[in-house]
């Protein structure tokens, strides 16, 4: 089988296998007469004619052997092979410390690709608490930044070389832009987080923004703060109500910071609203 991979997107601009074999049968029955799932299969060493599309439409998982006869049959480099399975561990992973394992070395390799791929890649910055703060803490700066002076301002939490990795990264993803003047200043740039590896980076940021605010509790002065707590006992239709409130009071809150002309200081808004217990038995309602 010729290699078909070079001549569509690099595999590392890829966060699920699915679909990366979903675009390679679409490219292979673009360019091949009376291409199907079940000659896709053949190629690739399945018995099953069905497999493939099974797999695809994630009706079925792929195992070690089988991995091995994707990755042979089309006939990606060790890298690559490398890439794919890391795709496969992490979306087939139930427990949370695989997953997060798998998580990591699937940003470790795309952080090794080149500019361009990392451009798509802005699940990272979500992988460090720090990035959005760092964002907001630069803007309207100019250069040379003083590194040391930014680590101070955030308490030595993070270090003057990894708030300058940090702006690094946003400058490469667009997050932040260098004007004529050497100005930094925000972009608008939306983050893509629908997919299931974009979605855990998420999940991985509220865990490092829950255990900051964590310390917050112990070292930041009550006056300098505002963190409680209230329990509630509601229905499905009064909890739907108060998502929605915190929903709306988040929106405001990001409008009475957009019309804050004088911006001193950076501070975490963290709305934790979440469920104790679960559903009751059917039996006891």
């Amino acid at each position: 089988m010729r290699n078909v991979s070079s001549e569509m997107k690099p595999i590392y601009h890829y966060t699920d296998y699915r679909q990366y074999l979903r675009d390679q049968y679409v490219h292979l029955k673009a360019t091949q007469r009376r291409f199907s799932y079940r000659a896709m299969s053949a190629r690739l060493g399945f018995a099953a004619p069905n497999f493939l599309k099974l797999v695809i439409d994630g009706k079925r998982n792929l195992g070690r052997e089988s991995i091995d006869k994707v990755t042979g049959g089309l006939e990606l480099n060790r890298r690559e092979s490398e890439y794919f399975s890391y795709l496969v561990f992490f979306l087939q992973a139930k427990d949370p410390v695989e997953k997060n394992y798998f998580f990591g070395l699937i940003a470790a390799m795309r952080a090794r690709t080149s500019t361009t791929l990392l451009q798509a890649d802005q699940f990272e910055y979500l992988s460090r608490w720090y990035h959005p703060v760092v964002r907001e803490l630069v803007a309207k700066l100019s250069d040379p930044l003083d590194y040391d002076r930014l680590s101070a301002r955030l308490g030595n939490m993070v270090s003057p070389s990894k708030i300058r990795q940090s702006v690094t990264l946003l400058l490469r993803l667009g997050l932040l832009t260098r004007t004529g003047e050497n100005r930094y200043r925000q972009s608008a740039v939306s983050l893509n987080t629908e997919n299931e590896l974009n979605s855990f980076a998420v999940r991985q940021y509220h865990e490092q923004i829950l255990k900051v605010a964590g310390n917050a509790l112990h070292a930041i002065p009550p006056a300098q703060r505002e963190i409680a707590s209230t329990t509630l006992h509601l229905s499905k239709t009064g909890f739907e109500k108060i998502k929605k409130r915190l929903q709306e009071f988040r929106e405001e809150l990001l409008q009475i910071a957009t019309d804050d002309t004088d911006p001193e200081y950076i501070y975490h808004a963290n709305l934790q609203f979440y469920p104790l217990t679960g559903a009751a038995p059917d039996e006891n309602v």
